[in-house]
């Protein structure tokens, strides 16, 4: 896995801070869909500025993206996209670094945006 681009990486860093923190002010108990789904346009700005550096296009990235977008066969967009939200947080914890877990968390940006595109379908 390469790292983000040092051009952006603090940018996306903050970005994923304001992810985070959206989700953390949540009123519910739990973490819920619409909570999620609240993240949606801060993920969309993260993805178009990741996007523009080639960071998806490096091979090793591209294949690690792949991997893990699996369709998850029997599951509901719902399902789909908590468990693809839990593989990322189990991802990032395992980060040796900032500069790594703002990488691994990049790498899932894509894989949650395309379920919450499913979701919203359902919902449209």
């Amino acid at each position: 896995m390469t790292y983000l681009d040092e051009s952006i990486n603090d940018e996306v860093q903050n970005l994923m801070i304001d992810v985070f923190e959206a989700i953390k002010t949540s009123q519910e108990a739990t973490l819920g869909v619409t909570e999620l789904l609240a993240t949606q346009s801060i993920l969309e700005n993260i993805f178009e500025k990741v996007k523009t550096t080639g960071f998806y296009n490096d091979d090793e990235n591209f294949k690690l993206v792949k991997a893990m977008n699996m369709d998850t066969d029997g599951e509901n967009a719902e399902e789909a996209l908590f468990n693809s939200w839990g593989s990322m947080v189990k991802t990032i914890n395992t980060a040796a670094s900032q500069e790594e877990f703002n990488a691994k968390f990049a790498l899932f940006v894509p894989i949650l945006l395309k379920r919450m595109t499913a979701i919203n379908q359902v919902l449209d």
